[in-house]
């Protein structure tokens, strides 16, 4: 497959794709490009600010709240940890059914004996995968 890139900073970006037939792998990549334009913005008291989603270490949720934890701080979302697994990149993966992490600030994992993963994250949290996600956290890191 021929690949062409034609960089111009003056030029809104957009993207070309002459194929014979779309293929699984093409949705897939076309949808994980669609995913780097989401937006999300976070709530601090009454400073609202747009989050970068390479900055962003993982989402939780406390109470009713979903908190977003990024480099420089920690957020207030309105939308529900369902809502967003399904618009972030595939860099995002859901470990319980109230915390997605991003797997670029995963440091290290500790293992256990009975089948439980705890990820420790780079700046130093410890985070549990709930046992439902435990398979899935396997298969996308190949043990």
């Amino acid at each position: 497959m021929k690949v062409n890139f034609f960089i111009d900073e003056n030029q809104p970006e957009y993207i070309d794709f002459h194929v014979k037939k779309l293929t699984p792998a093409m949705q897939s990549m076309v949808d994980e490009l669609q995913k780097q334009d989401v937006l999300l913005w976070g709530y601090q008291e009454k400073v609202v600010t747009p989050l970068k989603l390479d900055e962003i270490i993982r989402i939780k949720t406390e109470a009713t709240e979903v908190h977003i934890q990024d480099i420089s701080g920690i957020y207030k979302v309105k939308q529900r940890i369902y809502q967003l697994a399904e618009l972030l990149p595939d860099n995002f993966i859901q470990i319980s059914s109230g915390e997605i992490v991003n797997f670029d600030f995963i440091d290290h994992l500790k293992l256990s004996g009975n089948g439980n993963i705890v990820l420790i994250l780079n700046s130093g949290d410890e985070t549990y995968v709930s046992r439902r996600y435990v398979s899935k956290i396997k298969r996308r890191l190949g043990i």
